[in-house]
């Protein structure tokens, strides 16, 4: 009897470690396994890819808008009316406000990618995750740096786990070439106004003209 009993409590000391280890938390660092995938160059190169798409159509943009400014601007003539001159005005703020509305929409729309881009790599990680959290007798996983950890055990830390079953599953990407290289006036950190506005070729022209007529009296 006492043979059977002692045998009942050591199967029970071995068990409720067990027990109280289940549904433990992992620790991931979702931020490393995104490095280790190649996720992190792939999300930055095809953003930048994107920068300068847009950068691009913002100064195509931008130069009609000064050619259609010029010709309100020609068609005026040298001594243009007081109503031509507000047309002038007019037309040249209305750019300029049409001009920064796209700009932000295209700033907005590298925002969105970004956004999108992160989020699809966590959805795709995340049962891959809790397989490697499971594999371990853990249920829930808490990335290290969103909340913030304070410490924690090393064997609840699955990141090298989740990459292994990552790359198995074949989520591991290579980035590719940037395209449409920014010209050096360009910031690489988000699309920014080109060199010149509308408002300033306005002004350039509207100067000269001014000093043209200094001279001429």
């Amino acid at each position: 009897m006492k043979s059977i009993l002692l045998s009942s409590f050591l199967l029970l000391a071995f068990a409720f470690p067990a027990a109280a280890q289940k549904g433990g938390v992992a620790v991931l660092d979702i931020d490393e396994v995104a490095k280790q995938l190649g996720v992190e160059d792939k999300v930055r190169v095809d953003l930048l890819t994107m920068q300068n798409n847009l950068n691009a159509d913002l100064k195509r943009t931008q130069e009609t808008m000064q050619k259609q400014m010029a010709g309100v601007e020609q068609a005026a003539g040298e001594n243009p009316t007081e109503e031509r001159k507000r047309e002038i005005v007019a037309t040249n703020q209305q750019l300029n406000e049409e001009f920064n509305r796209l700009k932000a929409q295209a700033q907005n729309t590298l925002a969105q990618e970004r956004v999108r881009m992160i989020n699809e790599f966590r959805i795709r990680l995340e049962p891959i995750a809790l397989k490697a959290a499971q594999e371990v007798g853990l249920e829930v996983v808490l990335m290290k740096v969103t909340p913030p950890v304070f410490t924690y055990a090393s064997g609840v830390e699955i990141t090298q786990a989740t990459v292994k079953l990552a790359l198995d599953a074949g989520m591991q990407v290579k980035a590719a070439g940037v395209t449409n290289a920014p010209t050096p006036e360009v910031p690489v950190a988000m699309p920014a106004t080109p060199a010149a506005t509308p408002a300033s070729s306005g002004k350039a022209k509207s100067e000269g003209k001014e000093k043209g007529k200094s001279k001429g009296e």
